[in-house]
């Protein structure tokens, strides 16, 4: 197999690793046909073709940023941190293994875009947050429900915020990362 990049977050798709997180997508990759980035959901229109020898780094860096849009790209990432936590605790409470295994899948696409915000706003560390208990969520469909209640503030903060921030490339992957948890929206609707 050829070896790609997904030019949002950086990671190298192979062979190994093309069908990742396939519990968090509506449709599958396969070795032909990469439809997305098994580590962050972006489309594969943002996913490119390498060489051997070519230079496999995705610069996410923004030169200068305002005080309006560091403090976007913090609530973004806490955001996300506090998604992904909220999945792997659900992945552990979960009683249908289908269920498990998307949001331990979700849990890892929802980590992964809280390390591009954190690139994006060259922050040092992702944040620890306040530890959460949802053992009083006994059955998965009340976990699905707070699962899709989670997608859709995510889109809605993406949405609210994309234009406010000092960069068209921080707006472009606001946009691109609305269209992952879109489509988190639709998976969590579906079991």
């Amino acid at each position: 197999m050829i070896n790609y990049i997904c030019n949002i977050c950086g990671m190298i798709i192979n062979d190994k690793n093309y069908e990742f997180n396939k519990e968090a997508f509506l449709y599958s990759n396969s070795l032909d046909n990469i439809r997305h980035c098994p580590f962050c959901g972006a489309d594969s229109i943002y996913i490119k073709e390498i060489s051997k020898g070519e230079e496999n780094r995705v610069n996410l860096t923004i030169e200068e940023l305002d005080e309006v849009t560091s403090v976007i790209l913090d609530h973004a990432m806490k955001l996300e941190v506090f998604n992904g936590d909220f999945y792997k605790k659900a992945s552990k409470l979960a009683k249908n293994e289908e269920i498990k295994k998307m949001f331990e899948a979700l849990s890892n696409i929802e980590f992964m875009h809280a390390k591009i915000h954190k690139t994006l706003g060259g922050f040092k560390e992702l944040p620890i947050l306040k530890k959460m208990d949802y053992s009083k969520y006994e059955e998965d469909s009340i976990l699905m429900d707070l699962a899709n209640k989670r997608e859709k503030h995510a889109v809605q903060y993406y949405n609210k915020y994309s234009q406010d921030v000092c960069s068209s490339k921080i707006t472009e992957i606001f946009n691109i990362l609305s269209d992952v948890e879109e489509d988190h929206i639709h998976l969590t609707l579906k079991k």
